[in-house]
């Protein structure tokens, strides 16, 4: 009797020693359980912050990460802006016939000529074919010609009620020809005599003539 009690609690013994251990390795299996579940809400945290982060445009900037510069509004000129306006010139062939006949000049011998930079002009001989005056229109202005080298003799005149420039060819050294420049709008008016007979006019003094008889045309 006494050895069956005996039994009973060295067995009572080890079922509780059985148990205690296996309430212990339960509790460190849900120890473990506990540190794996917060690593993953650890993870999901982090993810969630990143995910918030993206979409609701709270996120600092990447450093080193930089926003393009603003562009700069085009400055182009437009075709308007840029294009130069030019003043047309006079055309001296419309000299009336009359006006050319007056000054001893034979209309029918016009001929129509370009000046220095394409502008139009035209060209008459005298009455005997002792001298022709040419009158171009120029978009050169006087300096361009005094700076050229190809003429001489500059001097102030007054022609036409005009302040005018009196000049010669550099290569005119027999002084056939005359040149008077009346300064316009745009460039300038030229008056050219040229002698084509040993016995014509001083052709300084055809040229003048010519501008006064003719300065209707540059009012």
């Amino acid at each position: 009797m006494t050895g069956n009690v005996k039994s009973k609690t060295v067995l009572v013994c080890v079922v509780g020693a059985v148990l205690v251990l296996s309430g212990c390795t339960t509790a460190e299996d849900k120890d473990a359980g506990a540190g794996t579940t917060t690593g993953s809400v650890t993870v999901s945290a982090a993810a969630t912050t990143s995910a918030t982060n993206s979409g609701g445009g709270q996120q600092e900037p990447t450093v080193g990460a930089e926003k393009p510069a603003p562009q700069a509004p085009s400055t182009v000129p437009t075709t308007a802006e840029s294009r130069t306006s030019t003043p047309a010139m006079w055309n001296p062939c419309v000299i009336a016939d009359a006006d050319i006949a007056h000054q001893g000049l034979r209309p029918e011998s016009k001929q129509v000529v370009e000046g220095s930079d394409g502008e139009p002009g035209c060209r008459w001989r005298s009455a005997t074919d002792a001298f022709e005056v040419t009158i171009t229109s120029s978009h050169q202005s006087l300096q361009d010609v005094q700076q050229s080298g190809r003429y001489t003799d500059f001097a102030a005149v007054r022609a036409g009620g005009h302040d005018a420039t009196r000049y010669r060819a550099a290569q005119d050294t027999n002084k056939i020809g005359c040149y008077v420049s009346i300064t316009v709008a745009g460039g300038q008016t030229v008056f050219v005599t040229r002698n084509l007979k040993s016995d014509a006019l001083e052709p300084c003094g055809v040229t003048q003539r010519v501008v006064d008889g003719l300065t209707s045309y540059l009012s």
